[in-house]
Parts: structure tokens; sequence; C-alpha cells
């Protein structure tokens, strides 16, 4: 009977995690960071926020560009690290770029 019970926590557990959001792992966040970092016309991250939802993974990220640039060079900087997070991490359903400038945030 206790194994019964046992067994049946642990899948409730893994069901409820599996329904609920949560953040990835720090690891996950950081290899994240650090490939965004690396993709030309990025100046910075402003923001990153992860998000579990089952096995697939959610990203909202603002990075931080060039204010000077035209909006089709900041739209080709946004889609490289949308197109750099989706091929590198295979079990991201969705990422959202939104990008800021450097001239916006100093203004403010």
């Amino acid at each position: 009977c206790g194994c019964i019970l046992k067994a049946a926590l642990d899948i409730f557990r893994e069901s409820i995690n599996k329904m609920v959001d949560h953040s990835c792992d720090n690891t996950t966040e950081t290899k994240i960071r650090e490939l965004v970092l690396q993709q030309q016309g990025v100046e910075g991250i402003d923001d990153l926020k992860t998000r579990m939802f089952g096995a697939k993974m959610y990203v909202d990220i603002e990075i931080l560009a060039d204010g000077s640039l035209v909006l089709y060079d900041a739209h080709r900087i946004a889609e490289g690290v949308h197109q750099v997070i989706e091929h590198n991490f295979p079990q991201c359903k969705h990422c959202m770029v939104h990008v800021n400038t450097n001239e916006l945030l100093h203004s403010a």
C-alpha cells in the first residue's frame, strides 16, 4: 500500500510541475545570455524571462542595441537573436525579442 501511495504522489507531483509555469534552470538561462551577447548588434540584455510549460520553453528577452539604427537593422538583430535561441534550444516553443535602444534608456 505504501509503495502504491508513493508512486501516486510522485506521478501527481510530476503532473502538477508540468501544468504550472516555472522558470528554466540557471544553466539554461546562462547559455541563452551567452549566445545572445555573441550576436552582432547586441550591446546588452536588459531583461530575460523564461518559463517552462510541460516540456516546452518560452523565452521573453529585451536586448539593448544602438539607438541610431534604422528600424530594418534593429529588426534584423532581433530576428537573429530569435533564430539563434530557437536553433540552439529545440525545446523552445516561442521566443519574443524586444529591442531597447541605449539612447532611450539614458534619457529616462
